[in-house]
């Protein structure tokens, strides 16, 4: 009896060590539903999931990196969920590996990094990070400069670590404990299903150096009704990042408030000759516009560097 109990702590002991471990952010905020979502269903796949999300809403942040400027917090967290006074970073009391952090979902990935894996969970290197879902789309490469979702992938990259930004359809900032449940429909769960996906054969399968991947999911369950059952699986789509045209954020005079409202603005053929990827892939944004419960997968890289033939045209024309 005693050695079947000590051969089954040692069989559990070698199936822990061989999980893969998945860092996971956002830029929604820790206490968000979707996040919530995919740390639960990650996990129940067996991933090593550990957290680390901002304390408050973050969203636009892009890759801004900042740092605490005090212990504890001079303000409350998103949703009231930790309140003024708190430590500037800290777990939940039921969960170690569930943190939030008071700063950027840049800083949130260099202090798990840099800190947090090393001292709490012995200097363990993440196999991927994992941003979001996000509550509303990143599509194109001007949400990829602007998304904190965004933000937190391409600062895992410049690591060294693989990484995937997730996200949804659904703008509405919403509280796990009020929204999180084991409903069918509900697009959290629709959404972290396909996130374990997904994940699984970027895991299984390895990702090449300096290489993300952004995701960007249709409306599903309720999102499109109550009793709507027509999409409830997305489909994968294959696609591409840049198209002829780019969505960036823009702005405009309110005349009634005489503030500025901050917008979005698709301006055509900025790339008129594709010259980079596989230009037969239908962009992202064209994917997800069609609404037809197809979800776009792009990949990209962080070496900025041009093409040989337009460095080439760029050098001629300064005389290099």
């Amino acid at each position: 009896m005693k050695c079947t109990i000590v051969l089954t702590l040692v069989y559990y002991a070698i199936m822990a060590s061989a999980a893969k471990t998945i860092l996971l952010s956002n830029d929604d905020g820790w206490a968000s539903t979707y996040i919530r979502a995919a740390y639960r269903d990650l996990k129940d796949a067996g991933y090593n999931v550990i957290l680390v999300a901002p304390v408050s809403q973050r969203s636009g942040y892009g890759g801004k990196f900042d740092v605490p400027t005090s212990k504890t917090l001079e303000t409350e967290g998103e949703f009231s969920y930790v309140k003024k006074g708190a430590p500037s970073w800290d777990h939940e009391k039921d969960d170690q590996n569930i943190w939030y952090f008071n700063g950027t979902p840049a800083s949130c990935i260099s202090f798990a990094l840099d800190y947090l894996l090393p001292e709490k969970f012995d200097n363990v290197t993440p196999d991927l990070v994992v941003a979001g879902p996000n509550e509303g789309p990143n599509l194109s490469p001007g949400f990829y400069t602007a998304s904190g979702t965004m933000g937190a992938v391409y600062n895992a990259i410049y690591r060294g670590i693989p990484a995937i930004s997730f996200s949804g359809s659904d703008f509405n900032n919403s509280f796990f404990k009020d929204s999180l449940d084991d409903s069918k429909s509900n697009p959290a769960n629709i959404y972290s299903k396909k996130v374990v996906e997904l994940t699984k054969k970027v895991i299984d399968g390895g990702m090449p150096a300096i290489t993300g991947i952004n995701v960007n999911f249709p409306k599903v369950g309720t999102l499109l009704g109550k009793d709507d059952p027509s999409c409830d699986d997305p489909k994968w789509q294959f696609g591409r990042m840049m198209g002829k045209g780019v969505f960036v954020q823009n702005m405009k005079y309110n005349s009634d408030s005489g503030l500025m409202e901050w917008g979005t603005k698709y301006f055509d053929n900025i790339s008129k000759d594709c010259d980079s990827g596989d230009c037969g892939l239908t962009a992202e944004y064209d994917i997800y516009l069609k609404n037809n419960c197809s979800t776009s997968v792009s990949v990209f890289t962080v070496d900025y560097d041009t093409t040989l033939s337009t460095s080439n045209t760029v050098k001629k024309l300064l005389g290099f």
